[in-house]
C-alpha cells in the first residue's frame, strides 16, 4: 500500500508540525560545520515518531504511506537537507525493502526499534564497480552451511555509520536457480565480518553519514534473506521507487527553501533606486523560480499516490525533481548577488545540498534512458481530465503529443534497434518527463483552483514546451562528437 488511511489535510497537519519543530530545533549551518547530527536531535526524531512514521502500526509505526513520507521529507528539507537526507534513507530504502517483503519473523525482530529510531536502517548496494548499472554487482550471497555467506564492499552507504540494520544486494547465483540472479540480504552491525569504514568528507549533505560497508566472508543465517532467493531485482525496482519518490520531495522542499530566500532578499535588496523584486528581469527569473518548483511538488504528489504507475513516475519525479532544484538553486545564488556566494546566507549550502540529487539513486541520465524505454512502450496521446479545464489540458496535451509523435517516428526508423540506442531512448525520456510534469502541474492547479495555481501551471507549460522543441532541434552529429572528443584543451 502506498497511501494509508491519513487525509491530505491529515498529512499537511503532520508536515507542518513537523516542520515548525525543525524551524526551532535544527540549525543548518551549524550541523554542516560539524558534519555530523547530534545524538540529541536523533532521539527528539524518534520521539516524534517520525522514524516509524510507515512501518507497520502492529509493530510501533504509524502505518502511514508515501505520501506522508514525501510531505514530512519535503518540509525537513525546506530546513535542512542532511536532516531530510537521514530520515529519508531510513523511511525509503533502508526499511522499505523489510514492510515489503519481510517474514513476520523478521518484522517482529527488526520493526520495532527501527519504529522508535533506537536503531537506524541503511541501504547498499553501490560498488566500486557498479554504480547505476546494479547489473555489474560483485558482492556474493550464497549458500554456507545451514545459513548464507556474504562476500564483497559497498560504498557510499547513507546512514552507514549510523545504522544498526542494513539491507544488502549482491549476486547469488546458487541460490533461487537463477544464474545470473540477485537476492537482498538483512545485516546487523553486530555480523562478524562487517567493517564499517570511515566517514566520507563530501561537498554537501555533510551531517549526513556516507561510509563503505566490507563484507568480508561474512556468515549469517538463512532468516536473514530478504523475499524470494534470486527475485533481489524485483524487490529492487520497488525500493528504488519508493526511494526516489522520496528524495525528490526533499528535493521540491529545497527549491521552496531557496524560493523563499530569493523572495525575501530580492524585496528588500535595493539596486538603481528600487528593490530588486521590481526589476522587470528579475520578476520573470522569480516567476520561473515559482513555476518550476510548483510543478516539481505536483509531480511528485502524483507519484506518490499512484502505486500502479509507481516505478515510471518515480524515474520522472526523481529525474525532474532535482534538476529543478539544482536549477532554482543556481538562479538564488545568482539573485543573491555576492552574498549567495558567502556561506553565512545558506544559499551556497543549499547549492551544495542538491547537487548529489542528480547523481545518487540513479544517475539522471541513466534514468531518461528507462523513462525513454518505458515510453517506447507505453507512450500514448494524453487523455481528457474532468477535473481540469479543457483549455488548460489542451496545453498539456500538446506536451504528450510532442512526446508521443518522437516516440512513433523513432520506432518507424529504429525498429528493434530502438531498444539499443542509447541517444534516442534519452531524448525519448526526457520528453516524456517533460509531458508527466506537465499533466501533473495542470492537475495541481485544478485541485488548487487559485489564479496563481493557473498560472504557474500555464507558465511551466510555456517553459516546458520550449524545452520539448529544444530538444526537437537538435540532432546530434555522432562523427562531429568524435572529432570534439579529440580535442585536448
Amino acid at each position: 500500500m502506498l497511501d494509508a488511511p491519513a487525509t491530505d489535510d491529515e498529512t499537511e497537519a503532520i508536515a507542518e508540525t513537523v516542520g515548525r519543530w525543525a524551524d526551532q530545533r535544527i540549525h543548518p549551518l551549524a550541523l554542516d560545520r560539524a558534519h555530523h547530527i547530534p545524538v540529541g536531535l536523533l532521539h527528539e526524531m524518534g520521539e516524534m515518531g517520525l522514524f516509524g512514521l510507515t512501518l507497520p502500526e502492529s509493530h510501533g509505526g504509524s502505518g502511514l504511506g508515501l505520501s506522508a513520507a514525501a510531505a514530512v521529507i519535503e518540509r525537513l528539507a525546506r530546513r535542512d537537507r542532511s536532516v531530510a537526507t537521514t530520515l529519508g534513507l531510513h523511511l525509503g530504502l533502508g526499511t522499505r525493502g523489510l514492510v515489503r517483503y519481510g517474514t513476520p519473523a523478521q518484522l517482529e525482530r527488526w520493526v520495532p526499534t527501527l519504529s522508535t529510531g533506537k536503531t537506524i536502517a541503511a541501504f547498499a548496494t553501490t560498488e566500486p564497480d557498479s554504480g547505476s548499472d546494479l547489473s555489474a554487482l560483485r558482492t556474493t550471497i550464497g549458500p554456507h552451511d545451514d545459513g548464507l555467506s556474504v562476500r564483497g564492499n559497498k560504498i557510499f552507504v547513507t546512514n552507514g555509520a549510523l545504522a544498526t540494520l542494513y539491507t544488502v544486494s549482491g549476486r547469488s547465483p546458487e541460490l533461487g536457480g537463477a544464474r545470473r540472479g540477485q537476492s537482498l540480504v538483512l545485516l546487523s552491525r553486530a555480523d562478524a565480518g562487517l567493517v564499517i569504514g570511515a566517514e566520507e568528507v563530501k561537498l554537501g549533505l555533510r551531517a549526513s553519514s556516507t561510509t563503505t560497508l566490507d563484507l568480508d566472508d561474512m556468515a549469517v543465517p538463512m532468516d536473514r534473506l530478504l523475499g524470494v532467493a534470486g527475485t533481489g531485482a524485483e524487490m529492487l525496482r520497488h525500493i528504488l521507487s519508493w526511494g526516489r519518490t522520496v528524495m525528490a520531495a526533499g528535493c521540491v522542499g529545497t527549491a521552496a527553501a531557496a524560493l523563499a530566500a530569493t523572495r525575501a532578499h530580492t524585496e528588500q535588496r535595493v539596486q538603481f533606486g528600487k528593490p530588486l523584486v521590481r526589476l522587470a528581469v528579475v520578476r520573470e527569473q522569480l516567476a520561473d523560480m515559482a513555476a518550476i518548483t510548483f510543478a516539481a511538488g505536483a509531480l511528485v504528489h502524483d507519484a506518490s499516490r499512484d502505486e500502479a504507475q509507481l516505478e515510471i513516475s518515480s524515474l520522472s519525479a526523481k529525474v525532474f525533481a532535482s534538476e529543478a532544484a539544482g536549477e532554482v538553486c543556481d538562479l538564488a545564488l545568482q539573485l543573491h548577488g555576492g552574498y549567495g556566494f558567502i556561506e553565512e546566507t545558506g544559499i551556497a549550502l543549499l547549492v551544495r545540498d542538491t547537487r548529489i540529487t542528480r547523481i545518487f539513486e540513479g544517475a539522471n541520465d541513466v534514468l531518461r534512458i528507462h523513462r525513454g524505454l518505458f515510453a517506447a512502450v507505453t507512450e500514448s496521446a494524453a487523455a481528457p481530465h474532468p477535473e481540469v479545464a479543457s483549455e488548460a489540458w489542451a496545453r498539456a496535451a500538446r506536451v504528450r503529443t510532442a512526446s508521443s509523435r518522437a516516440v512513433r517516428q523513432a520506432k518507424e526508423r529504429l525498429g528493434l534497434r530502438l531498444g539499443g540506442d542509447h541517444r534516442v531512448l534519452h531524448a525519448l525520456g526526457a520528453r516524456a518527463i517533460l509531458a508527466d510534469v506537465t499533466e501533473a502541474a495542470v492537475r495541481r492547479a485544478a485541485r488548487e483552483g487559485t489564479p496563481a495555481a493557473a498560472a504557474l501551471a500555464a507558465r511551466w507549460t510555456d517553459i516546458a514546451a520550449s524545452r520539448i522543441s529544444a530538444i526537437d532541434s537538435r540532432e546530434p552529429d555522432t562523427s562531429q562528437s568524435e572529432h570534439c572528443l579529440e580535442w585536448t584543451p
